[in-house]
């Protein structure tokens, strides 16, 4: 088994987003899960499953500097569902080879608005977002050398 130094775990601090192509400098976190839905399957005494589709769901953590996506609020007040394409890349200096992982999520759909501010504490927002799974491409993977 090979062993990984320290020094090549990726640090988060390098991390960047686009949506629809306009870079969230204010960005401090991002996170990306599609869930396989199965059912359940019986095979004479063995319960086995079957995938019948997935999901994809994320939120965008934003440190509060500016008033983003009320555009998308009001156009979903109108009856639109507009939709977004995020680029969301992880560029560590200290990655093996100096590499780059970076994906594309298409068809991104935002679903909660609101805030929360507290007297002496750093503002942040959370925008939960759906997606499909579909969507979601690969643009840049870090390979062992």
């Amino acid at each position: 088994m090979k062993t990984i130094k320290g020094n090549r775990v990726l640090s988060g601090t390098w991390a960047e987003m686009w949506f629809n192509g306009f870079l969230l400098a204010e960005m401090t976190k991002i996170s990306v899960k599609v869930t396989i839905n199965r059912e359940d399957v019986q095979m004479g005494m063995d319960v086995d499953t079957k995938i019948t589709g997935q999901k994809g769901e994320g939120t965008i953590t934003l440190a509060k500097a500016f008033s983003r996506f009320e555009d998308v609020r009001e156009e979903i007040s109108k009856g639109r569902d507009p939709r977004a394409t995020i680029i969301a890349k992880l560029k560590d200096p200290d990655a093996t080879g100096a590499q780059t992982e970076r994906y594309q999520i298409g068809n991104v759909a935002l679903s909660e608005f609101g805030f929360e501010w507290e007297k002496g504490k750093v503002v942040t927002q959370d925008y939960p977002f759906s997606f499909t799974p579909s969507d979601m491409i690969p643009l840049d993977q870090i390979q062992e050398e």
